[in-house]
């Protein structure tokens, strides 16, 4: 083990940072940001999301044995959870709505990678959850389960996964996977 564990966030945000900006201008989430976003953009953007969210729910909980014991507190469903919430506002008949095709290696690495990506959006949802606000044509669409929630909830748990993931040493091969998959990530919303 090579002894790198207070840079792994600082490598992950880095090696990564390319990909999260791509991620945010094709997002529709950038609709929001601007105030213009429709209720079928809004529905449109939801959808996706459950789709990425779910498959990435589900990786991770199938595979959660291979993390360690504080870590797996970190898999839950609660990201698509709060979006099925949201997208039950539309009706949507959820058996219409095409997971994303996520193909990860099952390995430690991976899954701190899909976890730093998803946890970190949780910070930006805070940030969208602002600007919802004045979104104009979303004036029907009062309760917002994904983005939002309890600020603090998110900061604290954000911060507690740095804390937790960053007690730990890490080889080469785990840095390297976990940037591999966090980039995977991240391309998924394209």
């Amino acid at each position: 083990m090579i002894n790198q564990k207070k840079s792994i966030l600082g490598h992950l945000k880095n090696e990564t940072a390319k990909h999260h900006e791509i991620a945010e201008q094709k997002n529709l989430a950038k609709y929001i940001i601007d105030h213009t976003i429709t209720t079928d953009q809004y529905k449109e953007l939801l959808q996706k999301n459950y789709g990425v969210y779910f498959s990435l729910e589900n990786y991770l909980n199938k595979n959660e044995n291979l993390l360690d014991i504080d870590l797996r507190k970190f898999v839950t469903y609660e990201k698509s959870d709060a979006l099925r919430k949201d997208l039950q506002t539309f009706s949507i008949d959820f058996n219409t709505i095409t997971n994303k095709d996520i193909t990860l290696p099952k390995n430690y690495g991976s899954l701190v990678g899909s976890l730093y990506v998803i946890e970190g959006s949780m910070l930006g949802g805070l940030l969208i959850a602002k600007h919802l606000k004045k979104c104009n044509n979303l004036d029907i669409h009062t309760t917002h389960h994904f983005f939002g929630g309890n600020p603090e909830y998110h900061v604290t748990r954000w911060k507690n996964f740095c804390k937790t993931i960053e007690n730990r040493s890490y080889t080469r091969d785990e840095i390297n996977t976990s940037v591999n998959a966090a980039v995977k990530v991240f391309e998924s919303f394209y």
